[in-house]
C-alpha cells in the first residue's frame, strides 16, 4: 500500500497543472479561430463544423500521445533517445525518396509525405527526437566534466556533431525554414546547458551581426539578388514579404495569415 501511494504521489508531481490549463487554453482558441475563420470565409466551400471537428480529433490524438509518453521518466526517455534519432534520420532519408511530388512542385521542398489524403513531415517526428538527443548529450557530458572553457567547447562540438546529419538533409529537402527551426532548438539547449558566458557572448554577439546582414538581405533589392544567386527561390521572398505585408496578397501566399488576423478580429 505504501510503495502504491508513493508511486501515485511520484507521477502526481510529474503533472503540470498550469502547463495543462495553458494548452487547454490554446486549443479553445485555436477551435474557435478555425471555426470563425472558415464560416466567414467565401472564397472556400469548407464546412466550418467539419474543419473544427478535425481540428479536434487531432488534438485527442496529441492528448493520447501525451499520455503514453508521461508513462516514461527522464532516464528511460534518454535511453530511448538514439533509437527515436535514428527513426527520425531515417524517415528524413527516406522523404528524399518519397516525398510529395505536388508539394515540391508547388514550394521546392522534398520534406513532406502524403499517404492519400494524409500529409505529414518527417522533420516533425525528428523534432522531439532532436531535443532528446541533445538533452541526453548535455546531461551524459555535464555529469562527466566541470563547467571549463575548453570542456564547453567540447560539448557544443558534440551537439553540432547530432546536429549536422540533420543540417545537410535539411539542405536536400530545400527547406530552410525548417532548418531555422532546428537551429533556435540548438540554441535553446545552449542556453539551459550551463555553458559559461564567456563563449556565449561572443556568440550571441556572431548570430546577432547575421541576424543583421540577413535582414538587409531579405528586405533590399540588392540583398535579393545575392540570395538568388545563391539558391534561393521565389516562394521564399514571397513568405517573407506575405509577413511584412499581409494585405498584398490575402488570397496567396498570405491568405493563412490574414485569415488567422481576420479570425481575432484585426482586420475586416
Amino acid at each position: 500500500m505504501e510503495s502504491h501511494e508513493i508511486k501515485s504521489n511520484s507521477e502526481g508531481d510529474r503533472i503540470d497543472y498550469g502547463i495543462i490549463l495553458s494548452v487547454m487554453l490554446l486549443a479553445l482558441i485555436g477551435l474557435v479561430s478555425i471555426y470563425l475563420a472558415t464560416a466567414h470565409d467565401t472564397s472556400t466551400l469548407q464546412n466550418p463544423v467539419r474543419a473544427t471537428v478535425m481540428q479536434a480529433a487531432w488534438y485527442v490524438i496529441g492528448g493520447i500521445g501525451i499520455f503514453f509518453v508521461m508513462r516514461f521518466d527522464a532516464e528511460q526517455l534518454w535511453r530511448i533517445a538514439p533509437y527515436l534519432y535514428g527513426i527520425g534520420i531515417f524517415l528524413m532519408i527516406a522523404v528524399l525518396i518519397f516525398y510529395d511530388r505536388n508539394t515540391e512542385a508547388s514550394t521546392g521542398a522534398k520534406s513532406w509525405f502524403a499517404l492519400g489524403p494524409i500529409s505529414f513531415q518527417p522533420s516533425e517526428v525528428m523534432k522531439p527526437a532532436y531535443i532528446l538527443m541533445l538533452s541526453r548529450v548535455v546531461t551524459q557530458h555535464n555529469a562527466a566534466f566541470s563547467h571549463t572553457i575548453q570542456h564547453d567547447w567540447q560539448l557544443i562540438g558534440r551537439m553540432v556533431l547530432w546536429t549536422l546529419p540533420i543540417a545537410v538533409l535539411m539542405k536536400f529537402q530545400n527547406d530552410f525554414g525548417t532548418t531555422l527551426v532546428f537551429l533556435a532548438i540548438f540554441a535553446g539547449v545552449t542556453l539551459v546547458a550551463g555553458i559559461n558566458w564567456r563563449i556565449l557572448v561572443p556568440i550571441a554577439l556572431v548570430a546577432g551581426i547575421i541576424g543583421t546582414v540577413g535582414i538587409l538581405l531579405v528586405t533590399q533589392t540588392w540583398g535579393r539578388s545575392i540570395l538568388g544567386s545563391i539558391g534561393f527561390k521565389t516562394y521564399q521572398f514571397a513568405r517573407i514579404d506575405s509577413w511584412l505585408n499581409p494585405s498584398g496578397s490575402t488570397t496567396g501566399d498570405s491568405y493563412q495569415l490574414w485569415q488567422s488576423m481576420k479570425a481575432i478580429g484585426l482586420v475586416n
